[in-house]
Formats: structure tokens, C-alpha cells, sequence
């Protein structure tokens, strides 16, 4: 007896997540003697809890294909979480009352670390309970920091749009003879990866650069930050530094919450590090400083998508179709690299417990010893994912 399967979108957008989605529909119908309904959930696990679905077949073909190039989340998300089964299992037998109304033996969850840990409860309480439903995950992250995988869809683009963004604030920030300091701020709560990129654009030509990073993975320190900036300044007559949304002080307190008492704004959260720096350098410069948040267009800026990360994307979604009907069940596909150059991937699978198991930093090996470069290994590591990128004059006259 054929079964039908269910897609859900969860967590923050990114520029290929669609992708998947195409990916998971197009395997869907091309296993039709196998897999009856595809459903869609609208925003989420809330969409399923609901019992709000839709029938995904019945969508025009033309906008299906338009997925592949159309950015955030198609399907919408949410941010409920689901209280632990142990405490209160209302939610999980919602969950599957709906999933045996639509005899769904086919869950495919696209997130990333916070569906891992919802997907893993679900997937052991679906086992507990006898139900025979397969719970595939497909990752999506612009972080980077799933565990288990060389990298996950949706950095590629995020660092390929943060790097053409930051290589054209570097030019801007040339244009006149006067001091100027500018910070920019990129996502990255627990990771660096995205502050990374932005200083991998400038190695192979330092001016198209940023001149510093700070990163979640290295303490940050007020003095050494003012002397990093004094020093740029004296040699450039400016500076740019990129600083990530989770980067802490030497005593773990998040740079927003510095924000919170001294630049006296109590709206600020995460991501809120540009008003206490941009605070600070105008306290002991007496130049021109700037503060720029590269803001929501870092994770669905789908017009400047990495075409690797859209191609990998899709081909996740229809692994996932995949594996599935091979029966199997509580994992994640995965992919680790096998080469950077010539750049080719291999295929695997990771059970949900291992990819759930915490967070991805930005390896040591990755970080200059100063604390605010990268190495020569990351740029081997990035240049691949990240596609073309343009090519500026240089005049070497400002």
C-alpha cells in the first residue's frame, strides 16, 4: 500500500532552502507507484500540529520550478517548540494523530539544529508508539554550524553574498580622503564562518577586504579591538572590521548586552553589536565612524546565490526521498569532501543523535594567530562553494 509523506520548512530562511523543497517534490512524484500524497505544512511544525497541509501535487509545475530560484522559505516556518515528551506529550500525540489522518509514512524535516533536537524526540517517540514513519532530515543553515557534515546549504550563498557585499563596502569606504572607520556586522551567533568569508574575499586581493574580523571562537577584547583599529588606521588613514552578531567578551558576555547598558537601548538583542561598537570608536576617535548590519538579505539574498549551493541543496531534498523509501529512519543526510581541487563531495548519511550533539565553530586551523584573519586552509576550503566571483579594477590610486 502506497504511503503518503510530508515536508516541513523549519527554522530560518536561506537562499536555497526552496531548492530543497524542489528537490523533495521532484523525487516525490517520480517515486508515484511508491509515495501516494506529498503534503506540505504551512509555517512548520505548527502547520502540522494544526493539521494545516497542503496537497504540494497539486501546485503548478511552472511555480514549482521557479522554487529553485526563489528565496526564503516557500512554504513558511515558525519558532514553536515542542515541549519535552516527558514532560507534557500533548503536542507529540497531536502529531501523530495527524500523521496517521494522512497516513504519512514519510517525514522529511528541512532545518537545522533546533529541528535536529525536534526531529530526534519525534523520531523516538514515533518508535515508542509503533508508527512506521520514516524521519528523514535535510540540514539548512547560513551559520554552518550543524555538526556531522562538510557544509551545510545555505552558507555557500550567505558567504558568497557576504563576500561580494563586503568587497563592495571596501570600495565605497576608499572613495574619499578623509578618516573614516567602519564596522560591519554579520550573523553568526555561535560560529564564525560568516565573518570568515568576508575576510577570505580579501586574499587573494587584501584591498577588496576587510582589514579585521572578530569571531564568536575568540574572546573578544576592548583594548586589543582599539589597538587592532589605531593600527589600520595609522598605515590606511581608515578601517574596516567585520564583527559576527555572537562574538563575547573575556567574560563571556555577548557584545548586545553591552549595548544594552551603556548605549542605554533596551530593544537591542542578538545582532545588536554595531550601536556599543560604533559607541566605543567614536569615545576614542575623532574621525568619521560607521556602523552597517548587513541585516535578513545575508540568509535569503537568492539573486546572489552560489549556484554549487543551489545544485547541492536540491540533490539533498531528493536524497532524502531516497533513503527514505530504502527504509531508513532518525537520520540526517550528510556529505563530506573528498577533494578541494578538483571540489567533489561524497554522499553519507549521520544518525540524528550524532548531528544533534551540539554546535560547529570555526576550526583553529582556520583562524590566524593574530585572532582577527583567517588562514590560506580556509580560503581552500570556501573558494569552492561560493562560485565566480566578480572582478574589480585596480587602478592602485587611492
Amino acid at each position: 500500500m502506497k504511503k503518503n509523506a510530508l515536508y516541513i520548512q523549519s527554522g530560518g530562511p536561506t537562499a536555497v532552502i526552496n531548492a530543497s523543497a524542489y528537490g523533495v517534490i521532484r523525487a516525490c512524484a517520480a517515486q508515484h507507484e511508491r509515495i501516494g500524497t506529498l503534503f506540505g505544512a504551512r509555517h512548520g511544525m505548527v502547520g502540522l500540529l494544526k493539521d494545516d497541509l497542503i496537497d504540494l501535487q497539486t501546485l503548478p509545475t511552472d511555480q514549482i520550478d521557479l522554487l529553485l530560484q526563489t528565496p526564503s522559505m516557500a512554504f513558511g516556518s515558525c519558532r514553536y517548540h515542542m515541549t519535552d515528551a516527558s514532560v507534557d506529550d500533548a503536542d507529540y500525540q497531536q502529531v501523530l494523530r495527524n500523521l496517521r489522518k494522512h497516513a504519512v509514512g514519510y517525514l522529511f524535516l528541512n532545518g537545522g539544529n533546533g529541528t535536529l533536537s525536534a526531529a530526534l524526540k519525534l523520531d523516538d517517540f514515533l518508535r515508542r508508539h509503533g508508527e512506521e514513519c520514516k524521519v528523514i532530515v535535510i540540514p539548512k543553515t547560513v551559520d554552518n554550524d550543524i555538526e556531522c557534515i562538510d557544509h551545510a546549504p545555505g552558507y555557500p550563498s550567505t558567504a558568497r553574498h557576504v563576500m561580494i557585499t563586503i568587497a563592495e563596502l571596501a570600495h565605497d569606504t576608499r572613495s574619499y580622503n578623509t578618516g573614516l572607520i567602519t564596522i560591519a556586522e554579520v550573523m553568526g551567533r555561535n560560529s564564525g564562518w560568516i565573518a570568515a568569508a568576508s575576510m577570505a574575499a580579501g586574499i587573494a586581493d587584501r584591498t577588496n577586504g576587510p582589514d579585521l574580523i572578530y569571531v564568536p571562537e575568540v574572546p573578544f577584547c576592548t583594548n586589543r579591538f582599539l589597538e587592532d583599529v589605531q593600527t589600520v588606521y595609522a598605515q590606511k588613514g581608515r578601517c574596516l572590521a567585520v564583527v559576527a552578531e555572537g562574538v563575547k567578551d573575556e567574560t563571556g558576555k555577548y557584545l548586545f548586552e553591552h549595548s544594552m547598558e551603556d548605549v542605554q537601548n533596551p530593544d537591542l538583542n542578538m545582532g545588536g553589536a554595531t550601536p556599543y561598537l560604533t559607541w566605543l570608536l567614536r569615545r576614542h576617535f575623532s574621525c568619521k565612524v560607521r556602523g552597517v548590519d548587513l541585516g535578513l538579505m545575508q540568509r535569503c539574498a537568492s539573486h546572489s546565490a552560489s549556484p554549487v549551493d543551489v545544485a547541492e541543496a536540491t540533490r539533498f531534498g531528493e536524497r532524502a526521498v531516497e533513503v527514505a523509501l530504502a527504509g531508513a529512519s532518525g537520520m540526517m543526510v550528510s556529505a563530506r569532501r573528498v577533494t578541494d581541487s578538483p571540489y567533489r563531495l561524497e554522499e553519507t548519511m549521520v544518525d540524528l543523535l550524532s548531528a544533534a550533539m551540539g554546535g560547529n565553530p570555526l576550526p583553529a586551523k582556520f583562524i590566524a594567530e593574530n585572532g582577527h584573519d583567517v588562514t590560506p586552509a580556509f580560503w581552500d576550503y570556501l573558494s569552492p562553494l561560493v562560485g565566480e566571483l566578480p572582478r574589480y579594477a585596480r587602478l592602485n590610486i587611492l
